[in-house]
């Protein structure tokens, strides 16, 4: 059966602006009057002219930080791709409520694995009907945590909607976690079939220090045992993973397909990424395999080489700094233009 695929790539206001508005305008129902009254007394004017020129300032930069800082759903739960099949079912066909029933099922189950797999209705000693059984599954990354694994697992089911409306058949892959349902059972059926493929930006051949650490991460993939598995050299990380339903044989078989096409397709790039349909690799320059710590109910081992804390807290300092910076330009110009509007309201009162 053929499928279409789509893929893609993919801010919330911060409490401190509607903080700021609301002590701004605290401020000034409790003081306007006290610009006029105070007009004649040229300090007690400064004061309350400056105290409102920095509220203002406050006001705007803390606006500026709520539209830049990026949520955290976002970062995790970025949508890769999908594949539909081109069959549909009609509205309120028997198969829609069972593949409610399932994607509900699916959504709980998040809070006690990173994967698994269900069959709806689930019959008992009686046989499926192939018209309306709907099969799924779930899986989130290897190091994920529960709480982001149920997130992205979440938004996965929200999409399947809207990016495949009525299909009998969804695959639909977030960066850190998949959702995929079907009308025929597809569990422990190896899928090598090529999904989804890119190579980053070509390196030259005089940057042997990054052709190599590229080549290191690529093999410690190869080379590493297990359904999910992770690489690292310097700046670049690499994550490999095969789906849960698959046997250890056919998990590494997979695997091994994945990670050949990525050494040879994207081993001189700067990152790169291969889907299959029941399994992937990718690797990246200064990316993150494990941006979230391990939660031991599922399992994980915390990955101590991941230094992504390092670069957060570089990134911060560098923020910071530029900030006050800014500020100190900012209040400048602001003082300079305060002194201005005095000298107006002064000569209007």
């Amino acid at each position: 059966k053929t499928s279409n695929t789509t893929s893609g790539a993919s801010s919330n206001p911060s409490k401190l602006f509607r903080s700021s508005t609301s002590i701004f305008t605290k401020y000034l129902s409790q003081n306007i009057s006290g610009f006029v009254s105070h007009a004649s007394d040229p300090n007690m004017f400064n004061i309350r002219t400056t105290l409102l020129c920095f509220v203002i300032a406050a006001i705007i930069l803390s606006s500026s930080v709520a539209t830049n800082t990026p949520t955290s759903s976002a970062a995790t739960d970025t949508y890769i791709y999908a594949v539909c099949s081109p069959a549909k079912f009609s509205p309120g066909f028997p198969f829609e409520t069972n593949l409610n029933t399932l994607l509900s099922s699916l959504a709980t189950a998040t809070v006690n694995s990173p994967y698994n797999n269900l069959t709806v209705p689930s019959g008992g000693s009686a046989k499926p009907e192939p018209a309306t059984t709907v099969y799924g599954l779930f899986q989130c990354r290897g190091d994920l945590d529960q709480t982001s694994c149920s997130s992205c697992v979440s938004r996965a089911i929200a999409l399947v909607g809207n990016t495949c409306p009525n299909a009998y058949s969804v695959f639909l892959q977030m960066e850190n976690c998949l959702v995929r349902y079907d009308n025929s059972p597809f569990f422990g059926v190896q899928n090598k079939t090529l999904v989804l493929e890119k190579c980053g930006q070509l390196m030259g051949f005089d940057d042997q220090d990054a052709l190599t650490r590229v080549g290191d991460v690529i093999g410690s993939l190869g080379s590493g045992d297990g359904p999910y598995r992770i690489g690292g050299n310097g700046e670049v990380k690499g994550v490999a993973q095969c789906m849960g339903d698959l046997s250890a044989a056919q998990c590494q078989d997979c695997l091994a397909d994945a990670i050949g096409r990525l050494r040879s397709n994207c081993g001189m790039a700067q990152g790169g990424y291969v889907y299959l349909y029941k399994c992937y690799a990718r690797f990246s320059f200064g990316g993150s395999h494990a941006r979230q710590n391990p939660n031991q109910n599922f399992g994980g081992e915390k990955d101590d080489k991941d230094n992504d804390g390092i670069g957060k807290t570089l990134a911060i300092m560098i923020g910071i700094i530029t900030l006050v910076i800014l500020l100190v330009v900012f209040l400048a110009f602001l003082g300079k233009q305060c002194r201005k509007l005095q000298g107006i309201i002064v000569g209007l009162i």
